[in-house]
């Protein structure tokens, strides 16, 4: 990847994941023994300031077509039941491995799969061993994703009972053929009285936005903007597809209807025009893909007074960690990355058994040290340089960190190296330009082995912005 001087392009093409893992799960990788997970839960307390939870509800009434996490089909309450009971024995087991208290846990964060499938009876056994293992006093932020099929008042009552402050749906688009593709219920009544209900039980509730598609036009992303702020969502999540993660299926099913391509100039100048249209709303960025609701703003570039706190954790400072619970759920602690295993069955029958079944990957204490510079800054579009050990930053990457500056990309003070407006919508070229160079070639070689599925492909009109 080259930085470019050529006005408002500065990179000559535009990597295909938005969003990935620092550091990778690729690294000297074993199975622990139950004393290995218990050395590294104690270590991991030692290093940590500030946790995010996050729990992976895998049942879905319908699969999505564009999603890219473990999920599959609901089959029956029984099944979730079995699965409530092994997330329950999953917390069970790491509190006999770690003090749960011993790090204030500022974020939780149910994701999917459909969480709202859960039955309030689920919602509040996982809810009381969450308050009975977890000190809840220090939680910011507690999110919760919904499908607009299962939302009931019951459900959503169960959750403000048990503390969720973050409602979250997947909107995606209103348009009908691109639901059908998405395989999406095509009713939008379902999502405006999804909206309704939401706001009556929550104080935040947030909606997705996909664009970007082959066959897709810029005003069908304005409509489905216009319907967001029409039901009255406070934050808008909007994300260009992800080519490299969607099913074959989808792909297949694109090429045979459309023969549009998205080239990647166009998607950038889309990125421009639904930033200002956001704007327009009252709506202004939070990180690279997030907006919320503030009408009164101004001309503020960035919102000052709201971050996605899980997020934080995620592409955050080094003394910022998050455990993991459920299947395929990960754990990104001191010097490991810790997976569970995405087998459900597995997991299930495992964790009734007493046995956590996960994957390790060790890592270079280093990649630690450079996270906030490598993935915090593009994406939550600053770091403190009083969090960060600035001494220890290796030559190579403060080098690229300087080129980036001189680009016009990020602002340094005394205190902070923040993102200007232009940097904002580089973000995600910005995170795989300041990796080490063995973390883009895990990344790079993910991309091949997803492209490298008969019927998932990417032209080269989508991803290259200049021949020179």
């Amino acid at each position: 990847m080259q930085l470019l001087d050529r006005g408002v392009l500065k990179f000559d093409y535009q990597f295909p994941l938005y969003n990935f893992f620092f550091p990778s799960q690729a690294c000297n990788v074993y199975q622990p023994a139950p004393y290995q997970f218990a050395e590294m839960m104690s270590a991991a307390n030692q290093a940590s300031r500030s946790r995010a939870l996050y729990f992976h509800i895998p049942f879905c009434e319908a699969i999505c077509s564009f999603c890219p996490f473990t999920r599959g089909l609901y089959k029956s309450a029984s099944d979730i039941d079995r699965y409530t009971q092994a997330l329950i024995s999953e917390i069970e087991y790491k509190a006999q491995a770690m003090d749960f208290r011993a790090v204030p846990v500022r974020a939780i964060f149910f994701g999917g799969g459909t969480p709202s499938l859960l039955s309030p009876r689920n919602i509040h056994d996982i809810g009381e061993v969450l308050h009975r293992h977890f000190d809840m006093c220090d939680v910011q932020e507690f999110s919760f994703e919904f499908s607009v099929t299962s939302v009931t008042e019951e459900r959503a009552r169960a959750l403000a009972a048990i503390g969720v402050t973050h409602a979250r749906f997947g909107l995606q688009t209103t348009d009908r053929e691109w639901r059908q593709l998405f395989n999406l219920d095509p009713d939008i009544g379902k999502i405006e009285r999804t909206a309704e209900l939401l706001n009556s039980q929550f104080e935040h509730v947030l909606c997705d936005i996909l664009y970007g598609m082959n066959g897709s036009n810029e005003q069908q992303t304005l409509a489905d903007i216009d319907k967001a702020v029409a039901i009255g969502v406070s934050n808008i999540d909007i994300y260009p597809i992800n080519n490299a993660a969607t099913s074959v299926k989808l792909h297949r099913q694109i090429k045979s209807r459309f023969a549009d391509v998205m080239p990647a100039m166009r998607k950038l100048n889309m990125k421009f025009m639904l930033d200002e249209h956001l704007r327009q709303y009252g709506y202004i960025p939070y990180n690279g893909h997030g907006y919320v609701r503030r009408p009164r703003a101004g001309s503020a570039l960035f919102a000052e007074d709201y971050s996605f706190i899980y997020h934080e954790h995620v592409y955050g400072y080094a003394d910022h960690d998050l455990l993991g619970f459920g299947v395929g759920a990960i754990s990104s602690v001191a010097e490991h990355v810790i997976t569970n295993i995405s087998s459900r069955e597995k997991y299930t029958r495992g964790m009734a058994q007493g046995e956590h079944l996960c994957q390790v990957s060790r890592h270079d204490p280093m990649l630690d040290v450079v996270k906030p510079l490598v993935v915090r800054l593009a994406y939550h579009g600053s770091v403190d340089k009083r969090l960060v050990e600035l001494g220890r930053m290796p030559e190579a990457l403060m080098r690229r960190l300087d080129e980036l500056i001189q680009a016009g990309l990020v602002l340094e003070d005394s205190r902070f190296y923040r993102l200007t407006r232009l940097g904002w919508l580089w973000y995600s070229n910005i995170m795989f330009y300041l990796m080490p160079a063995s973390e883009q070639d895990i990344l790079r070689k993910l991309v091949f082995e997803r492209l490298d599925v008969p019927g998932r492909d990417i032209t080269e009109h989508e991803l290259i912005y200049t021949a020179g």
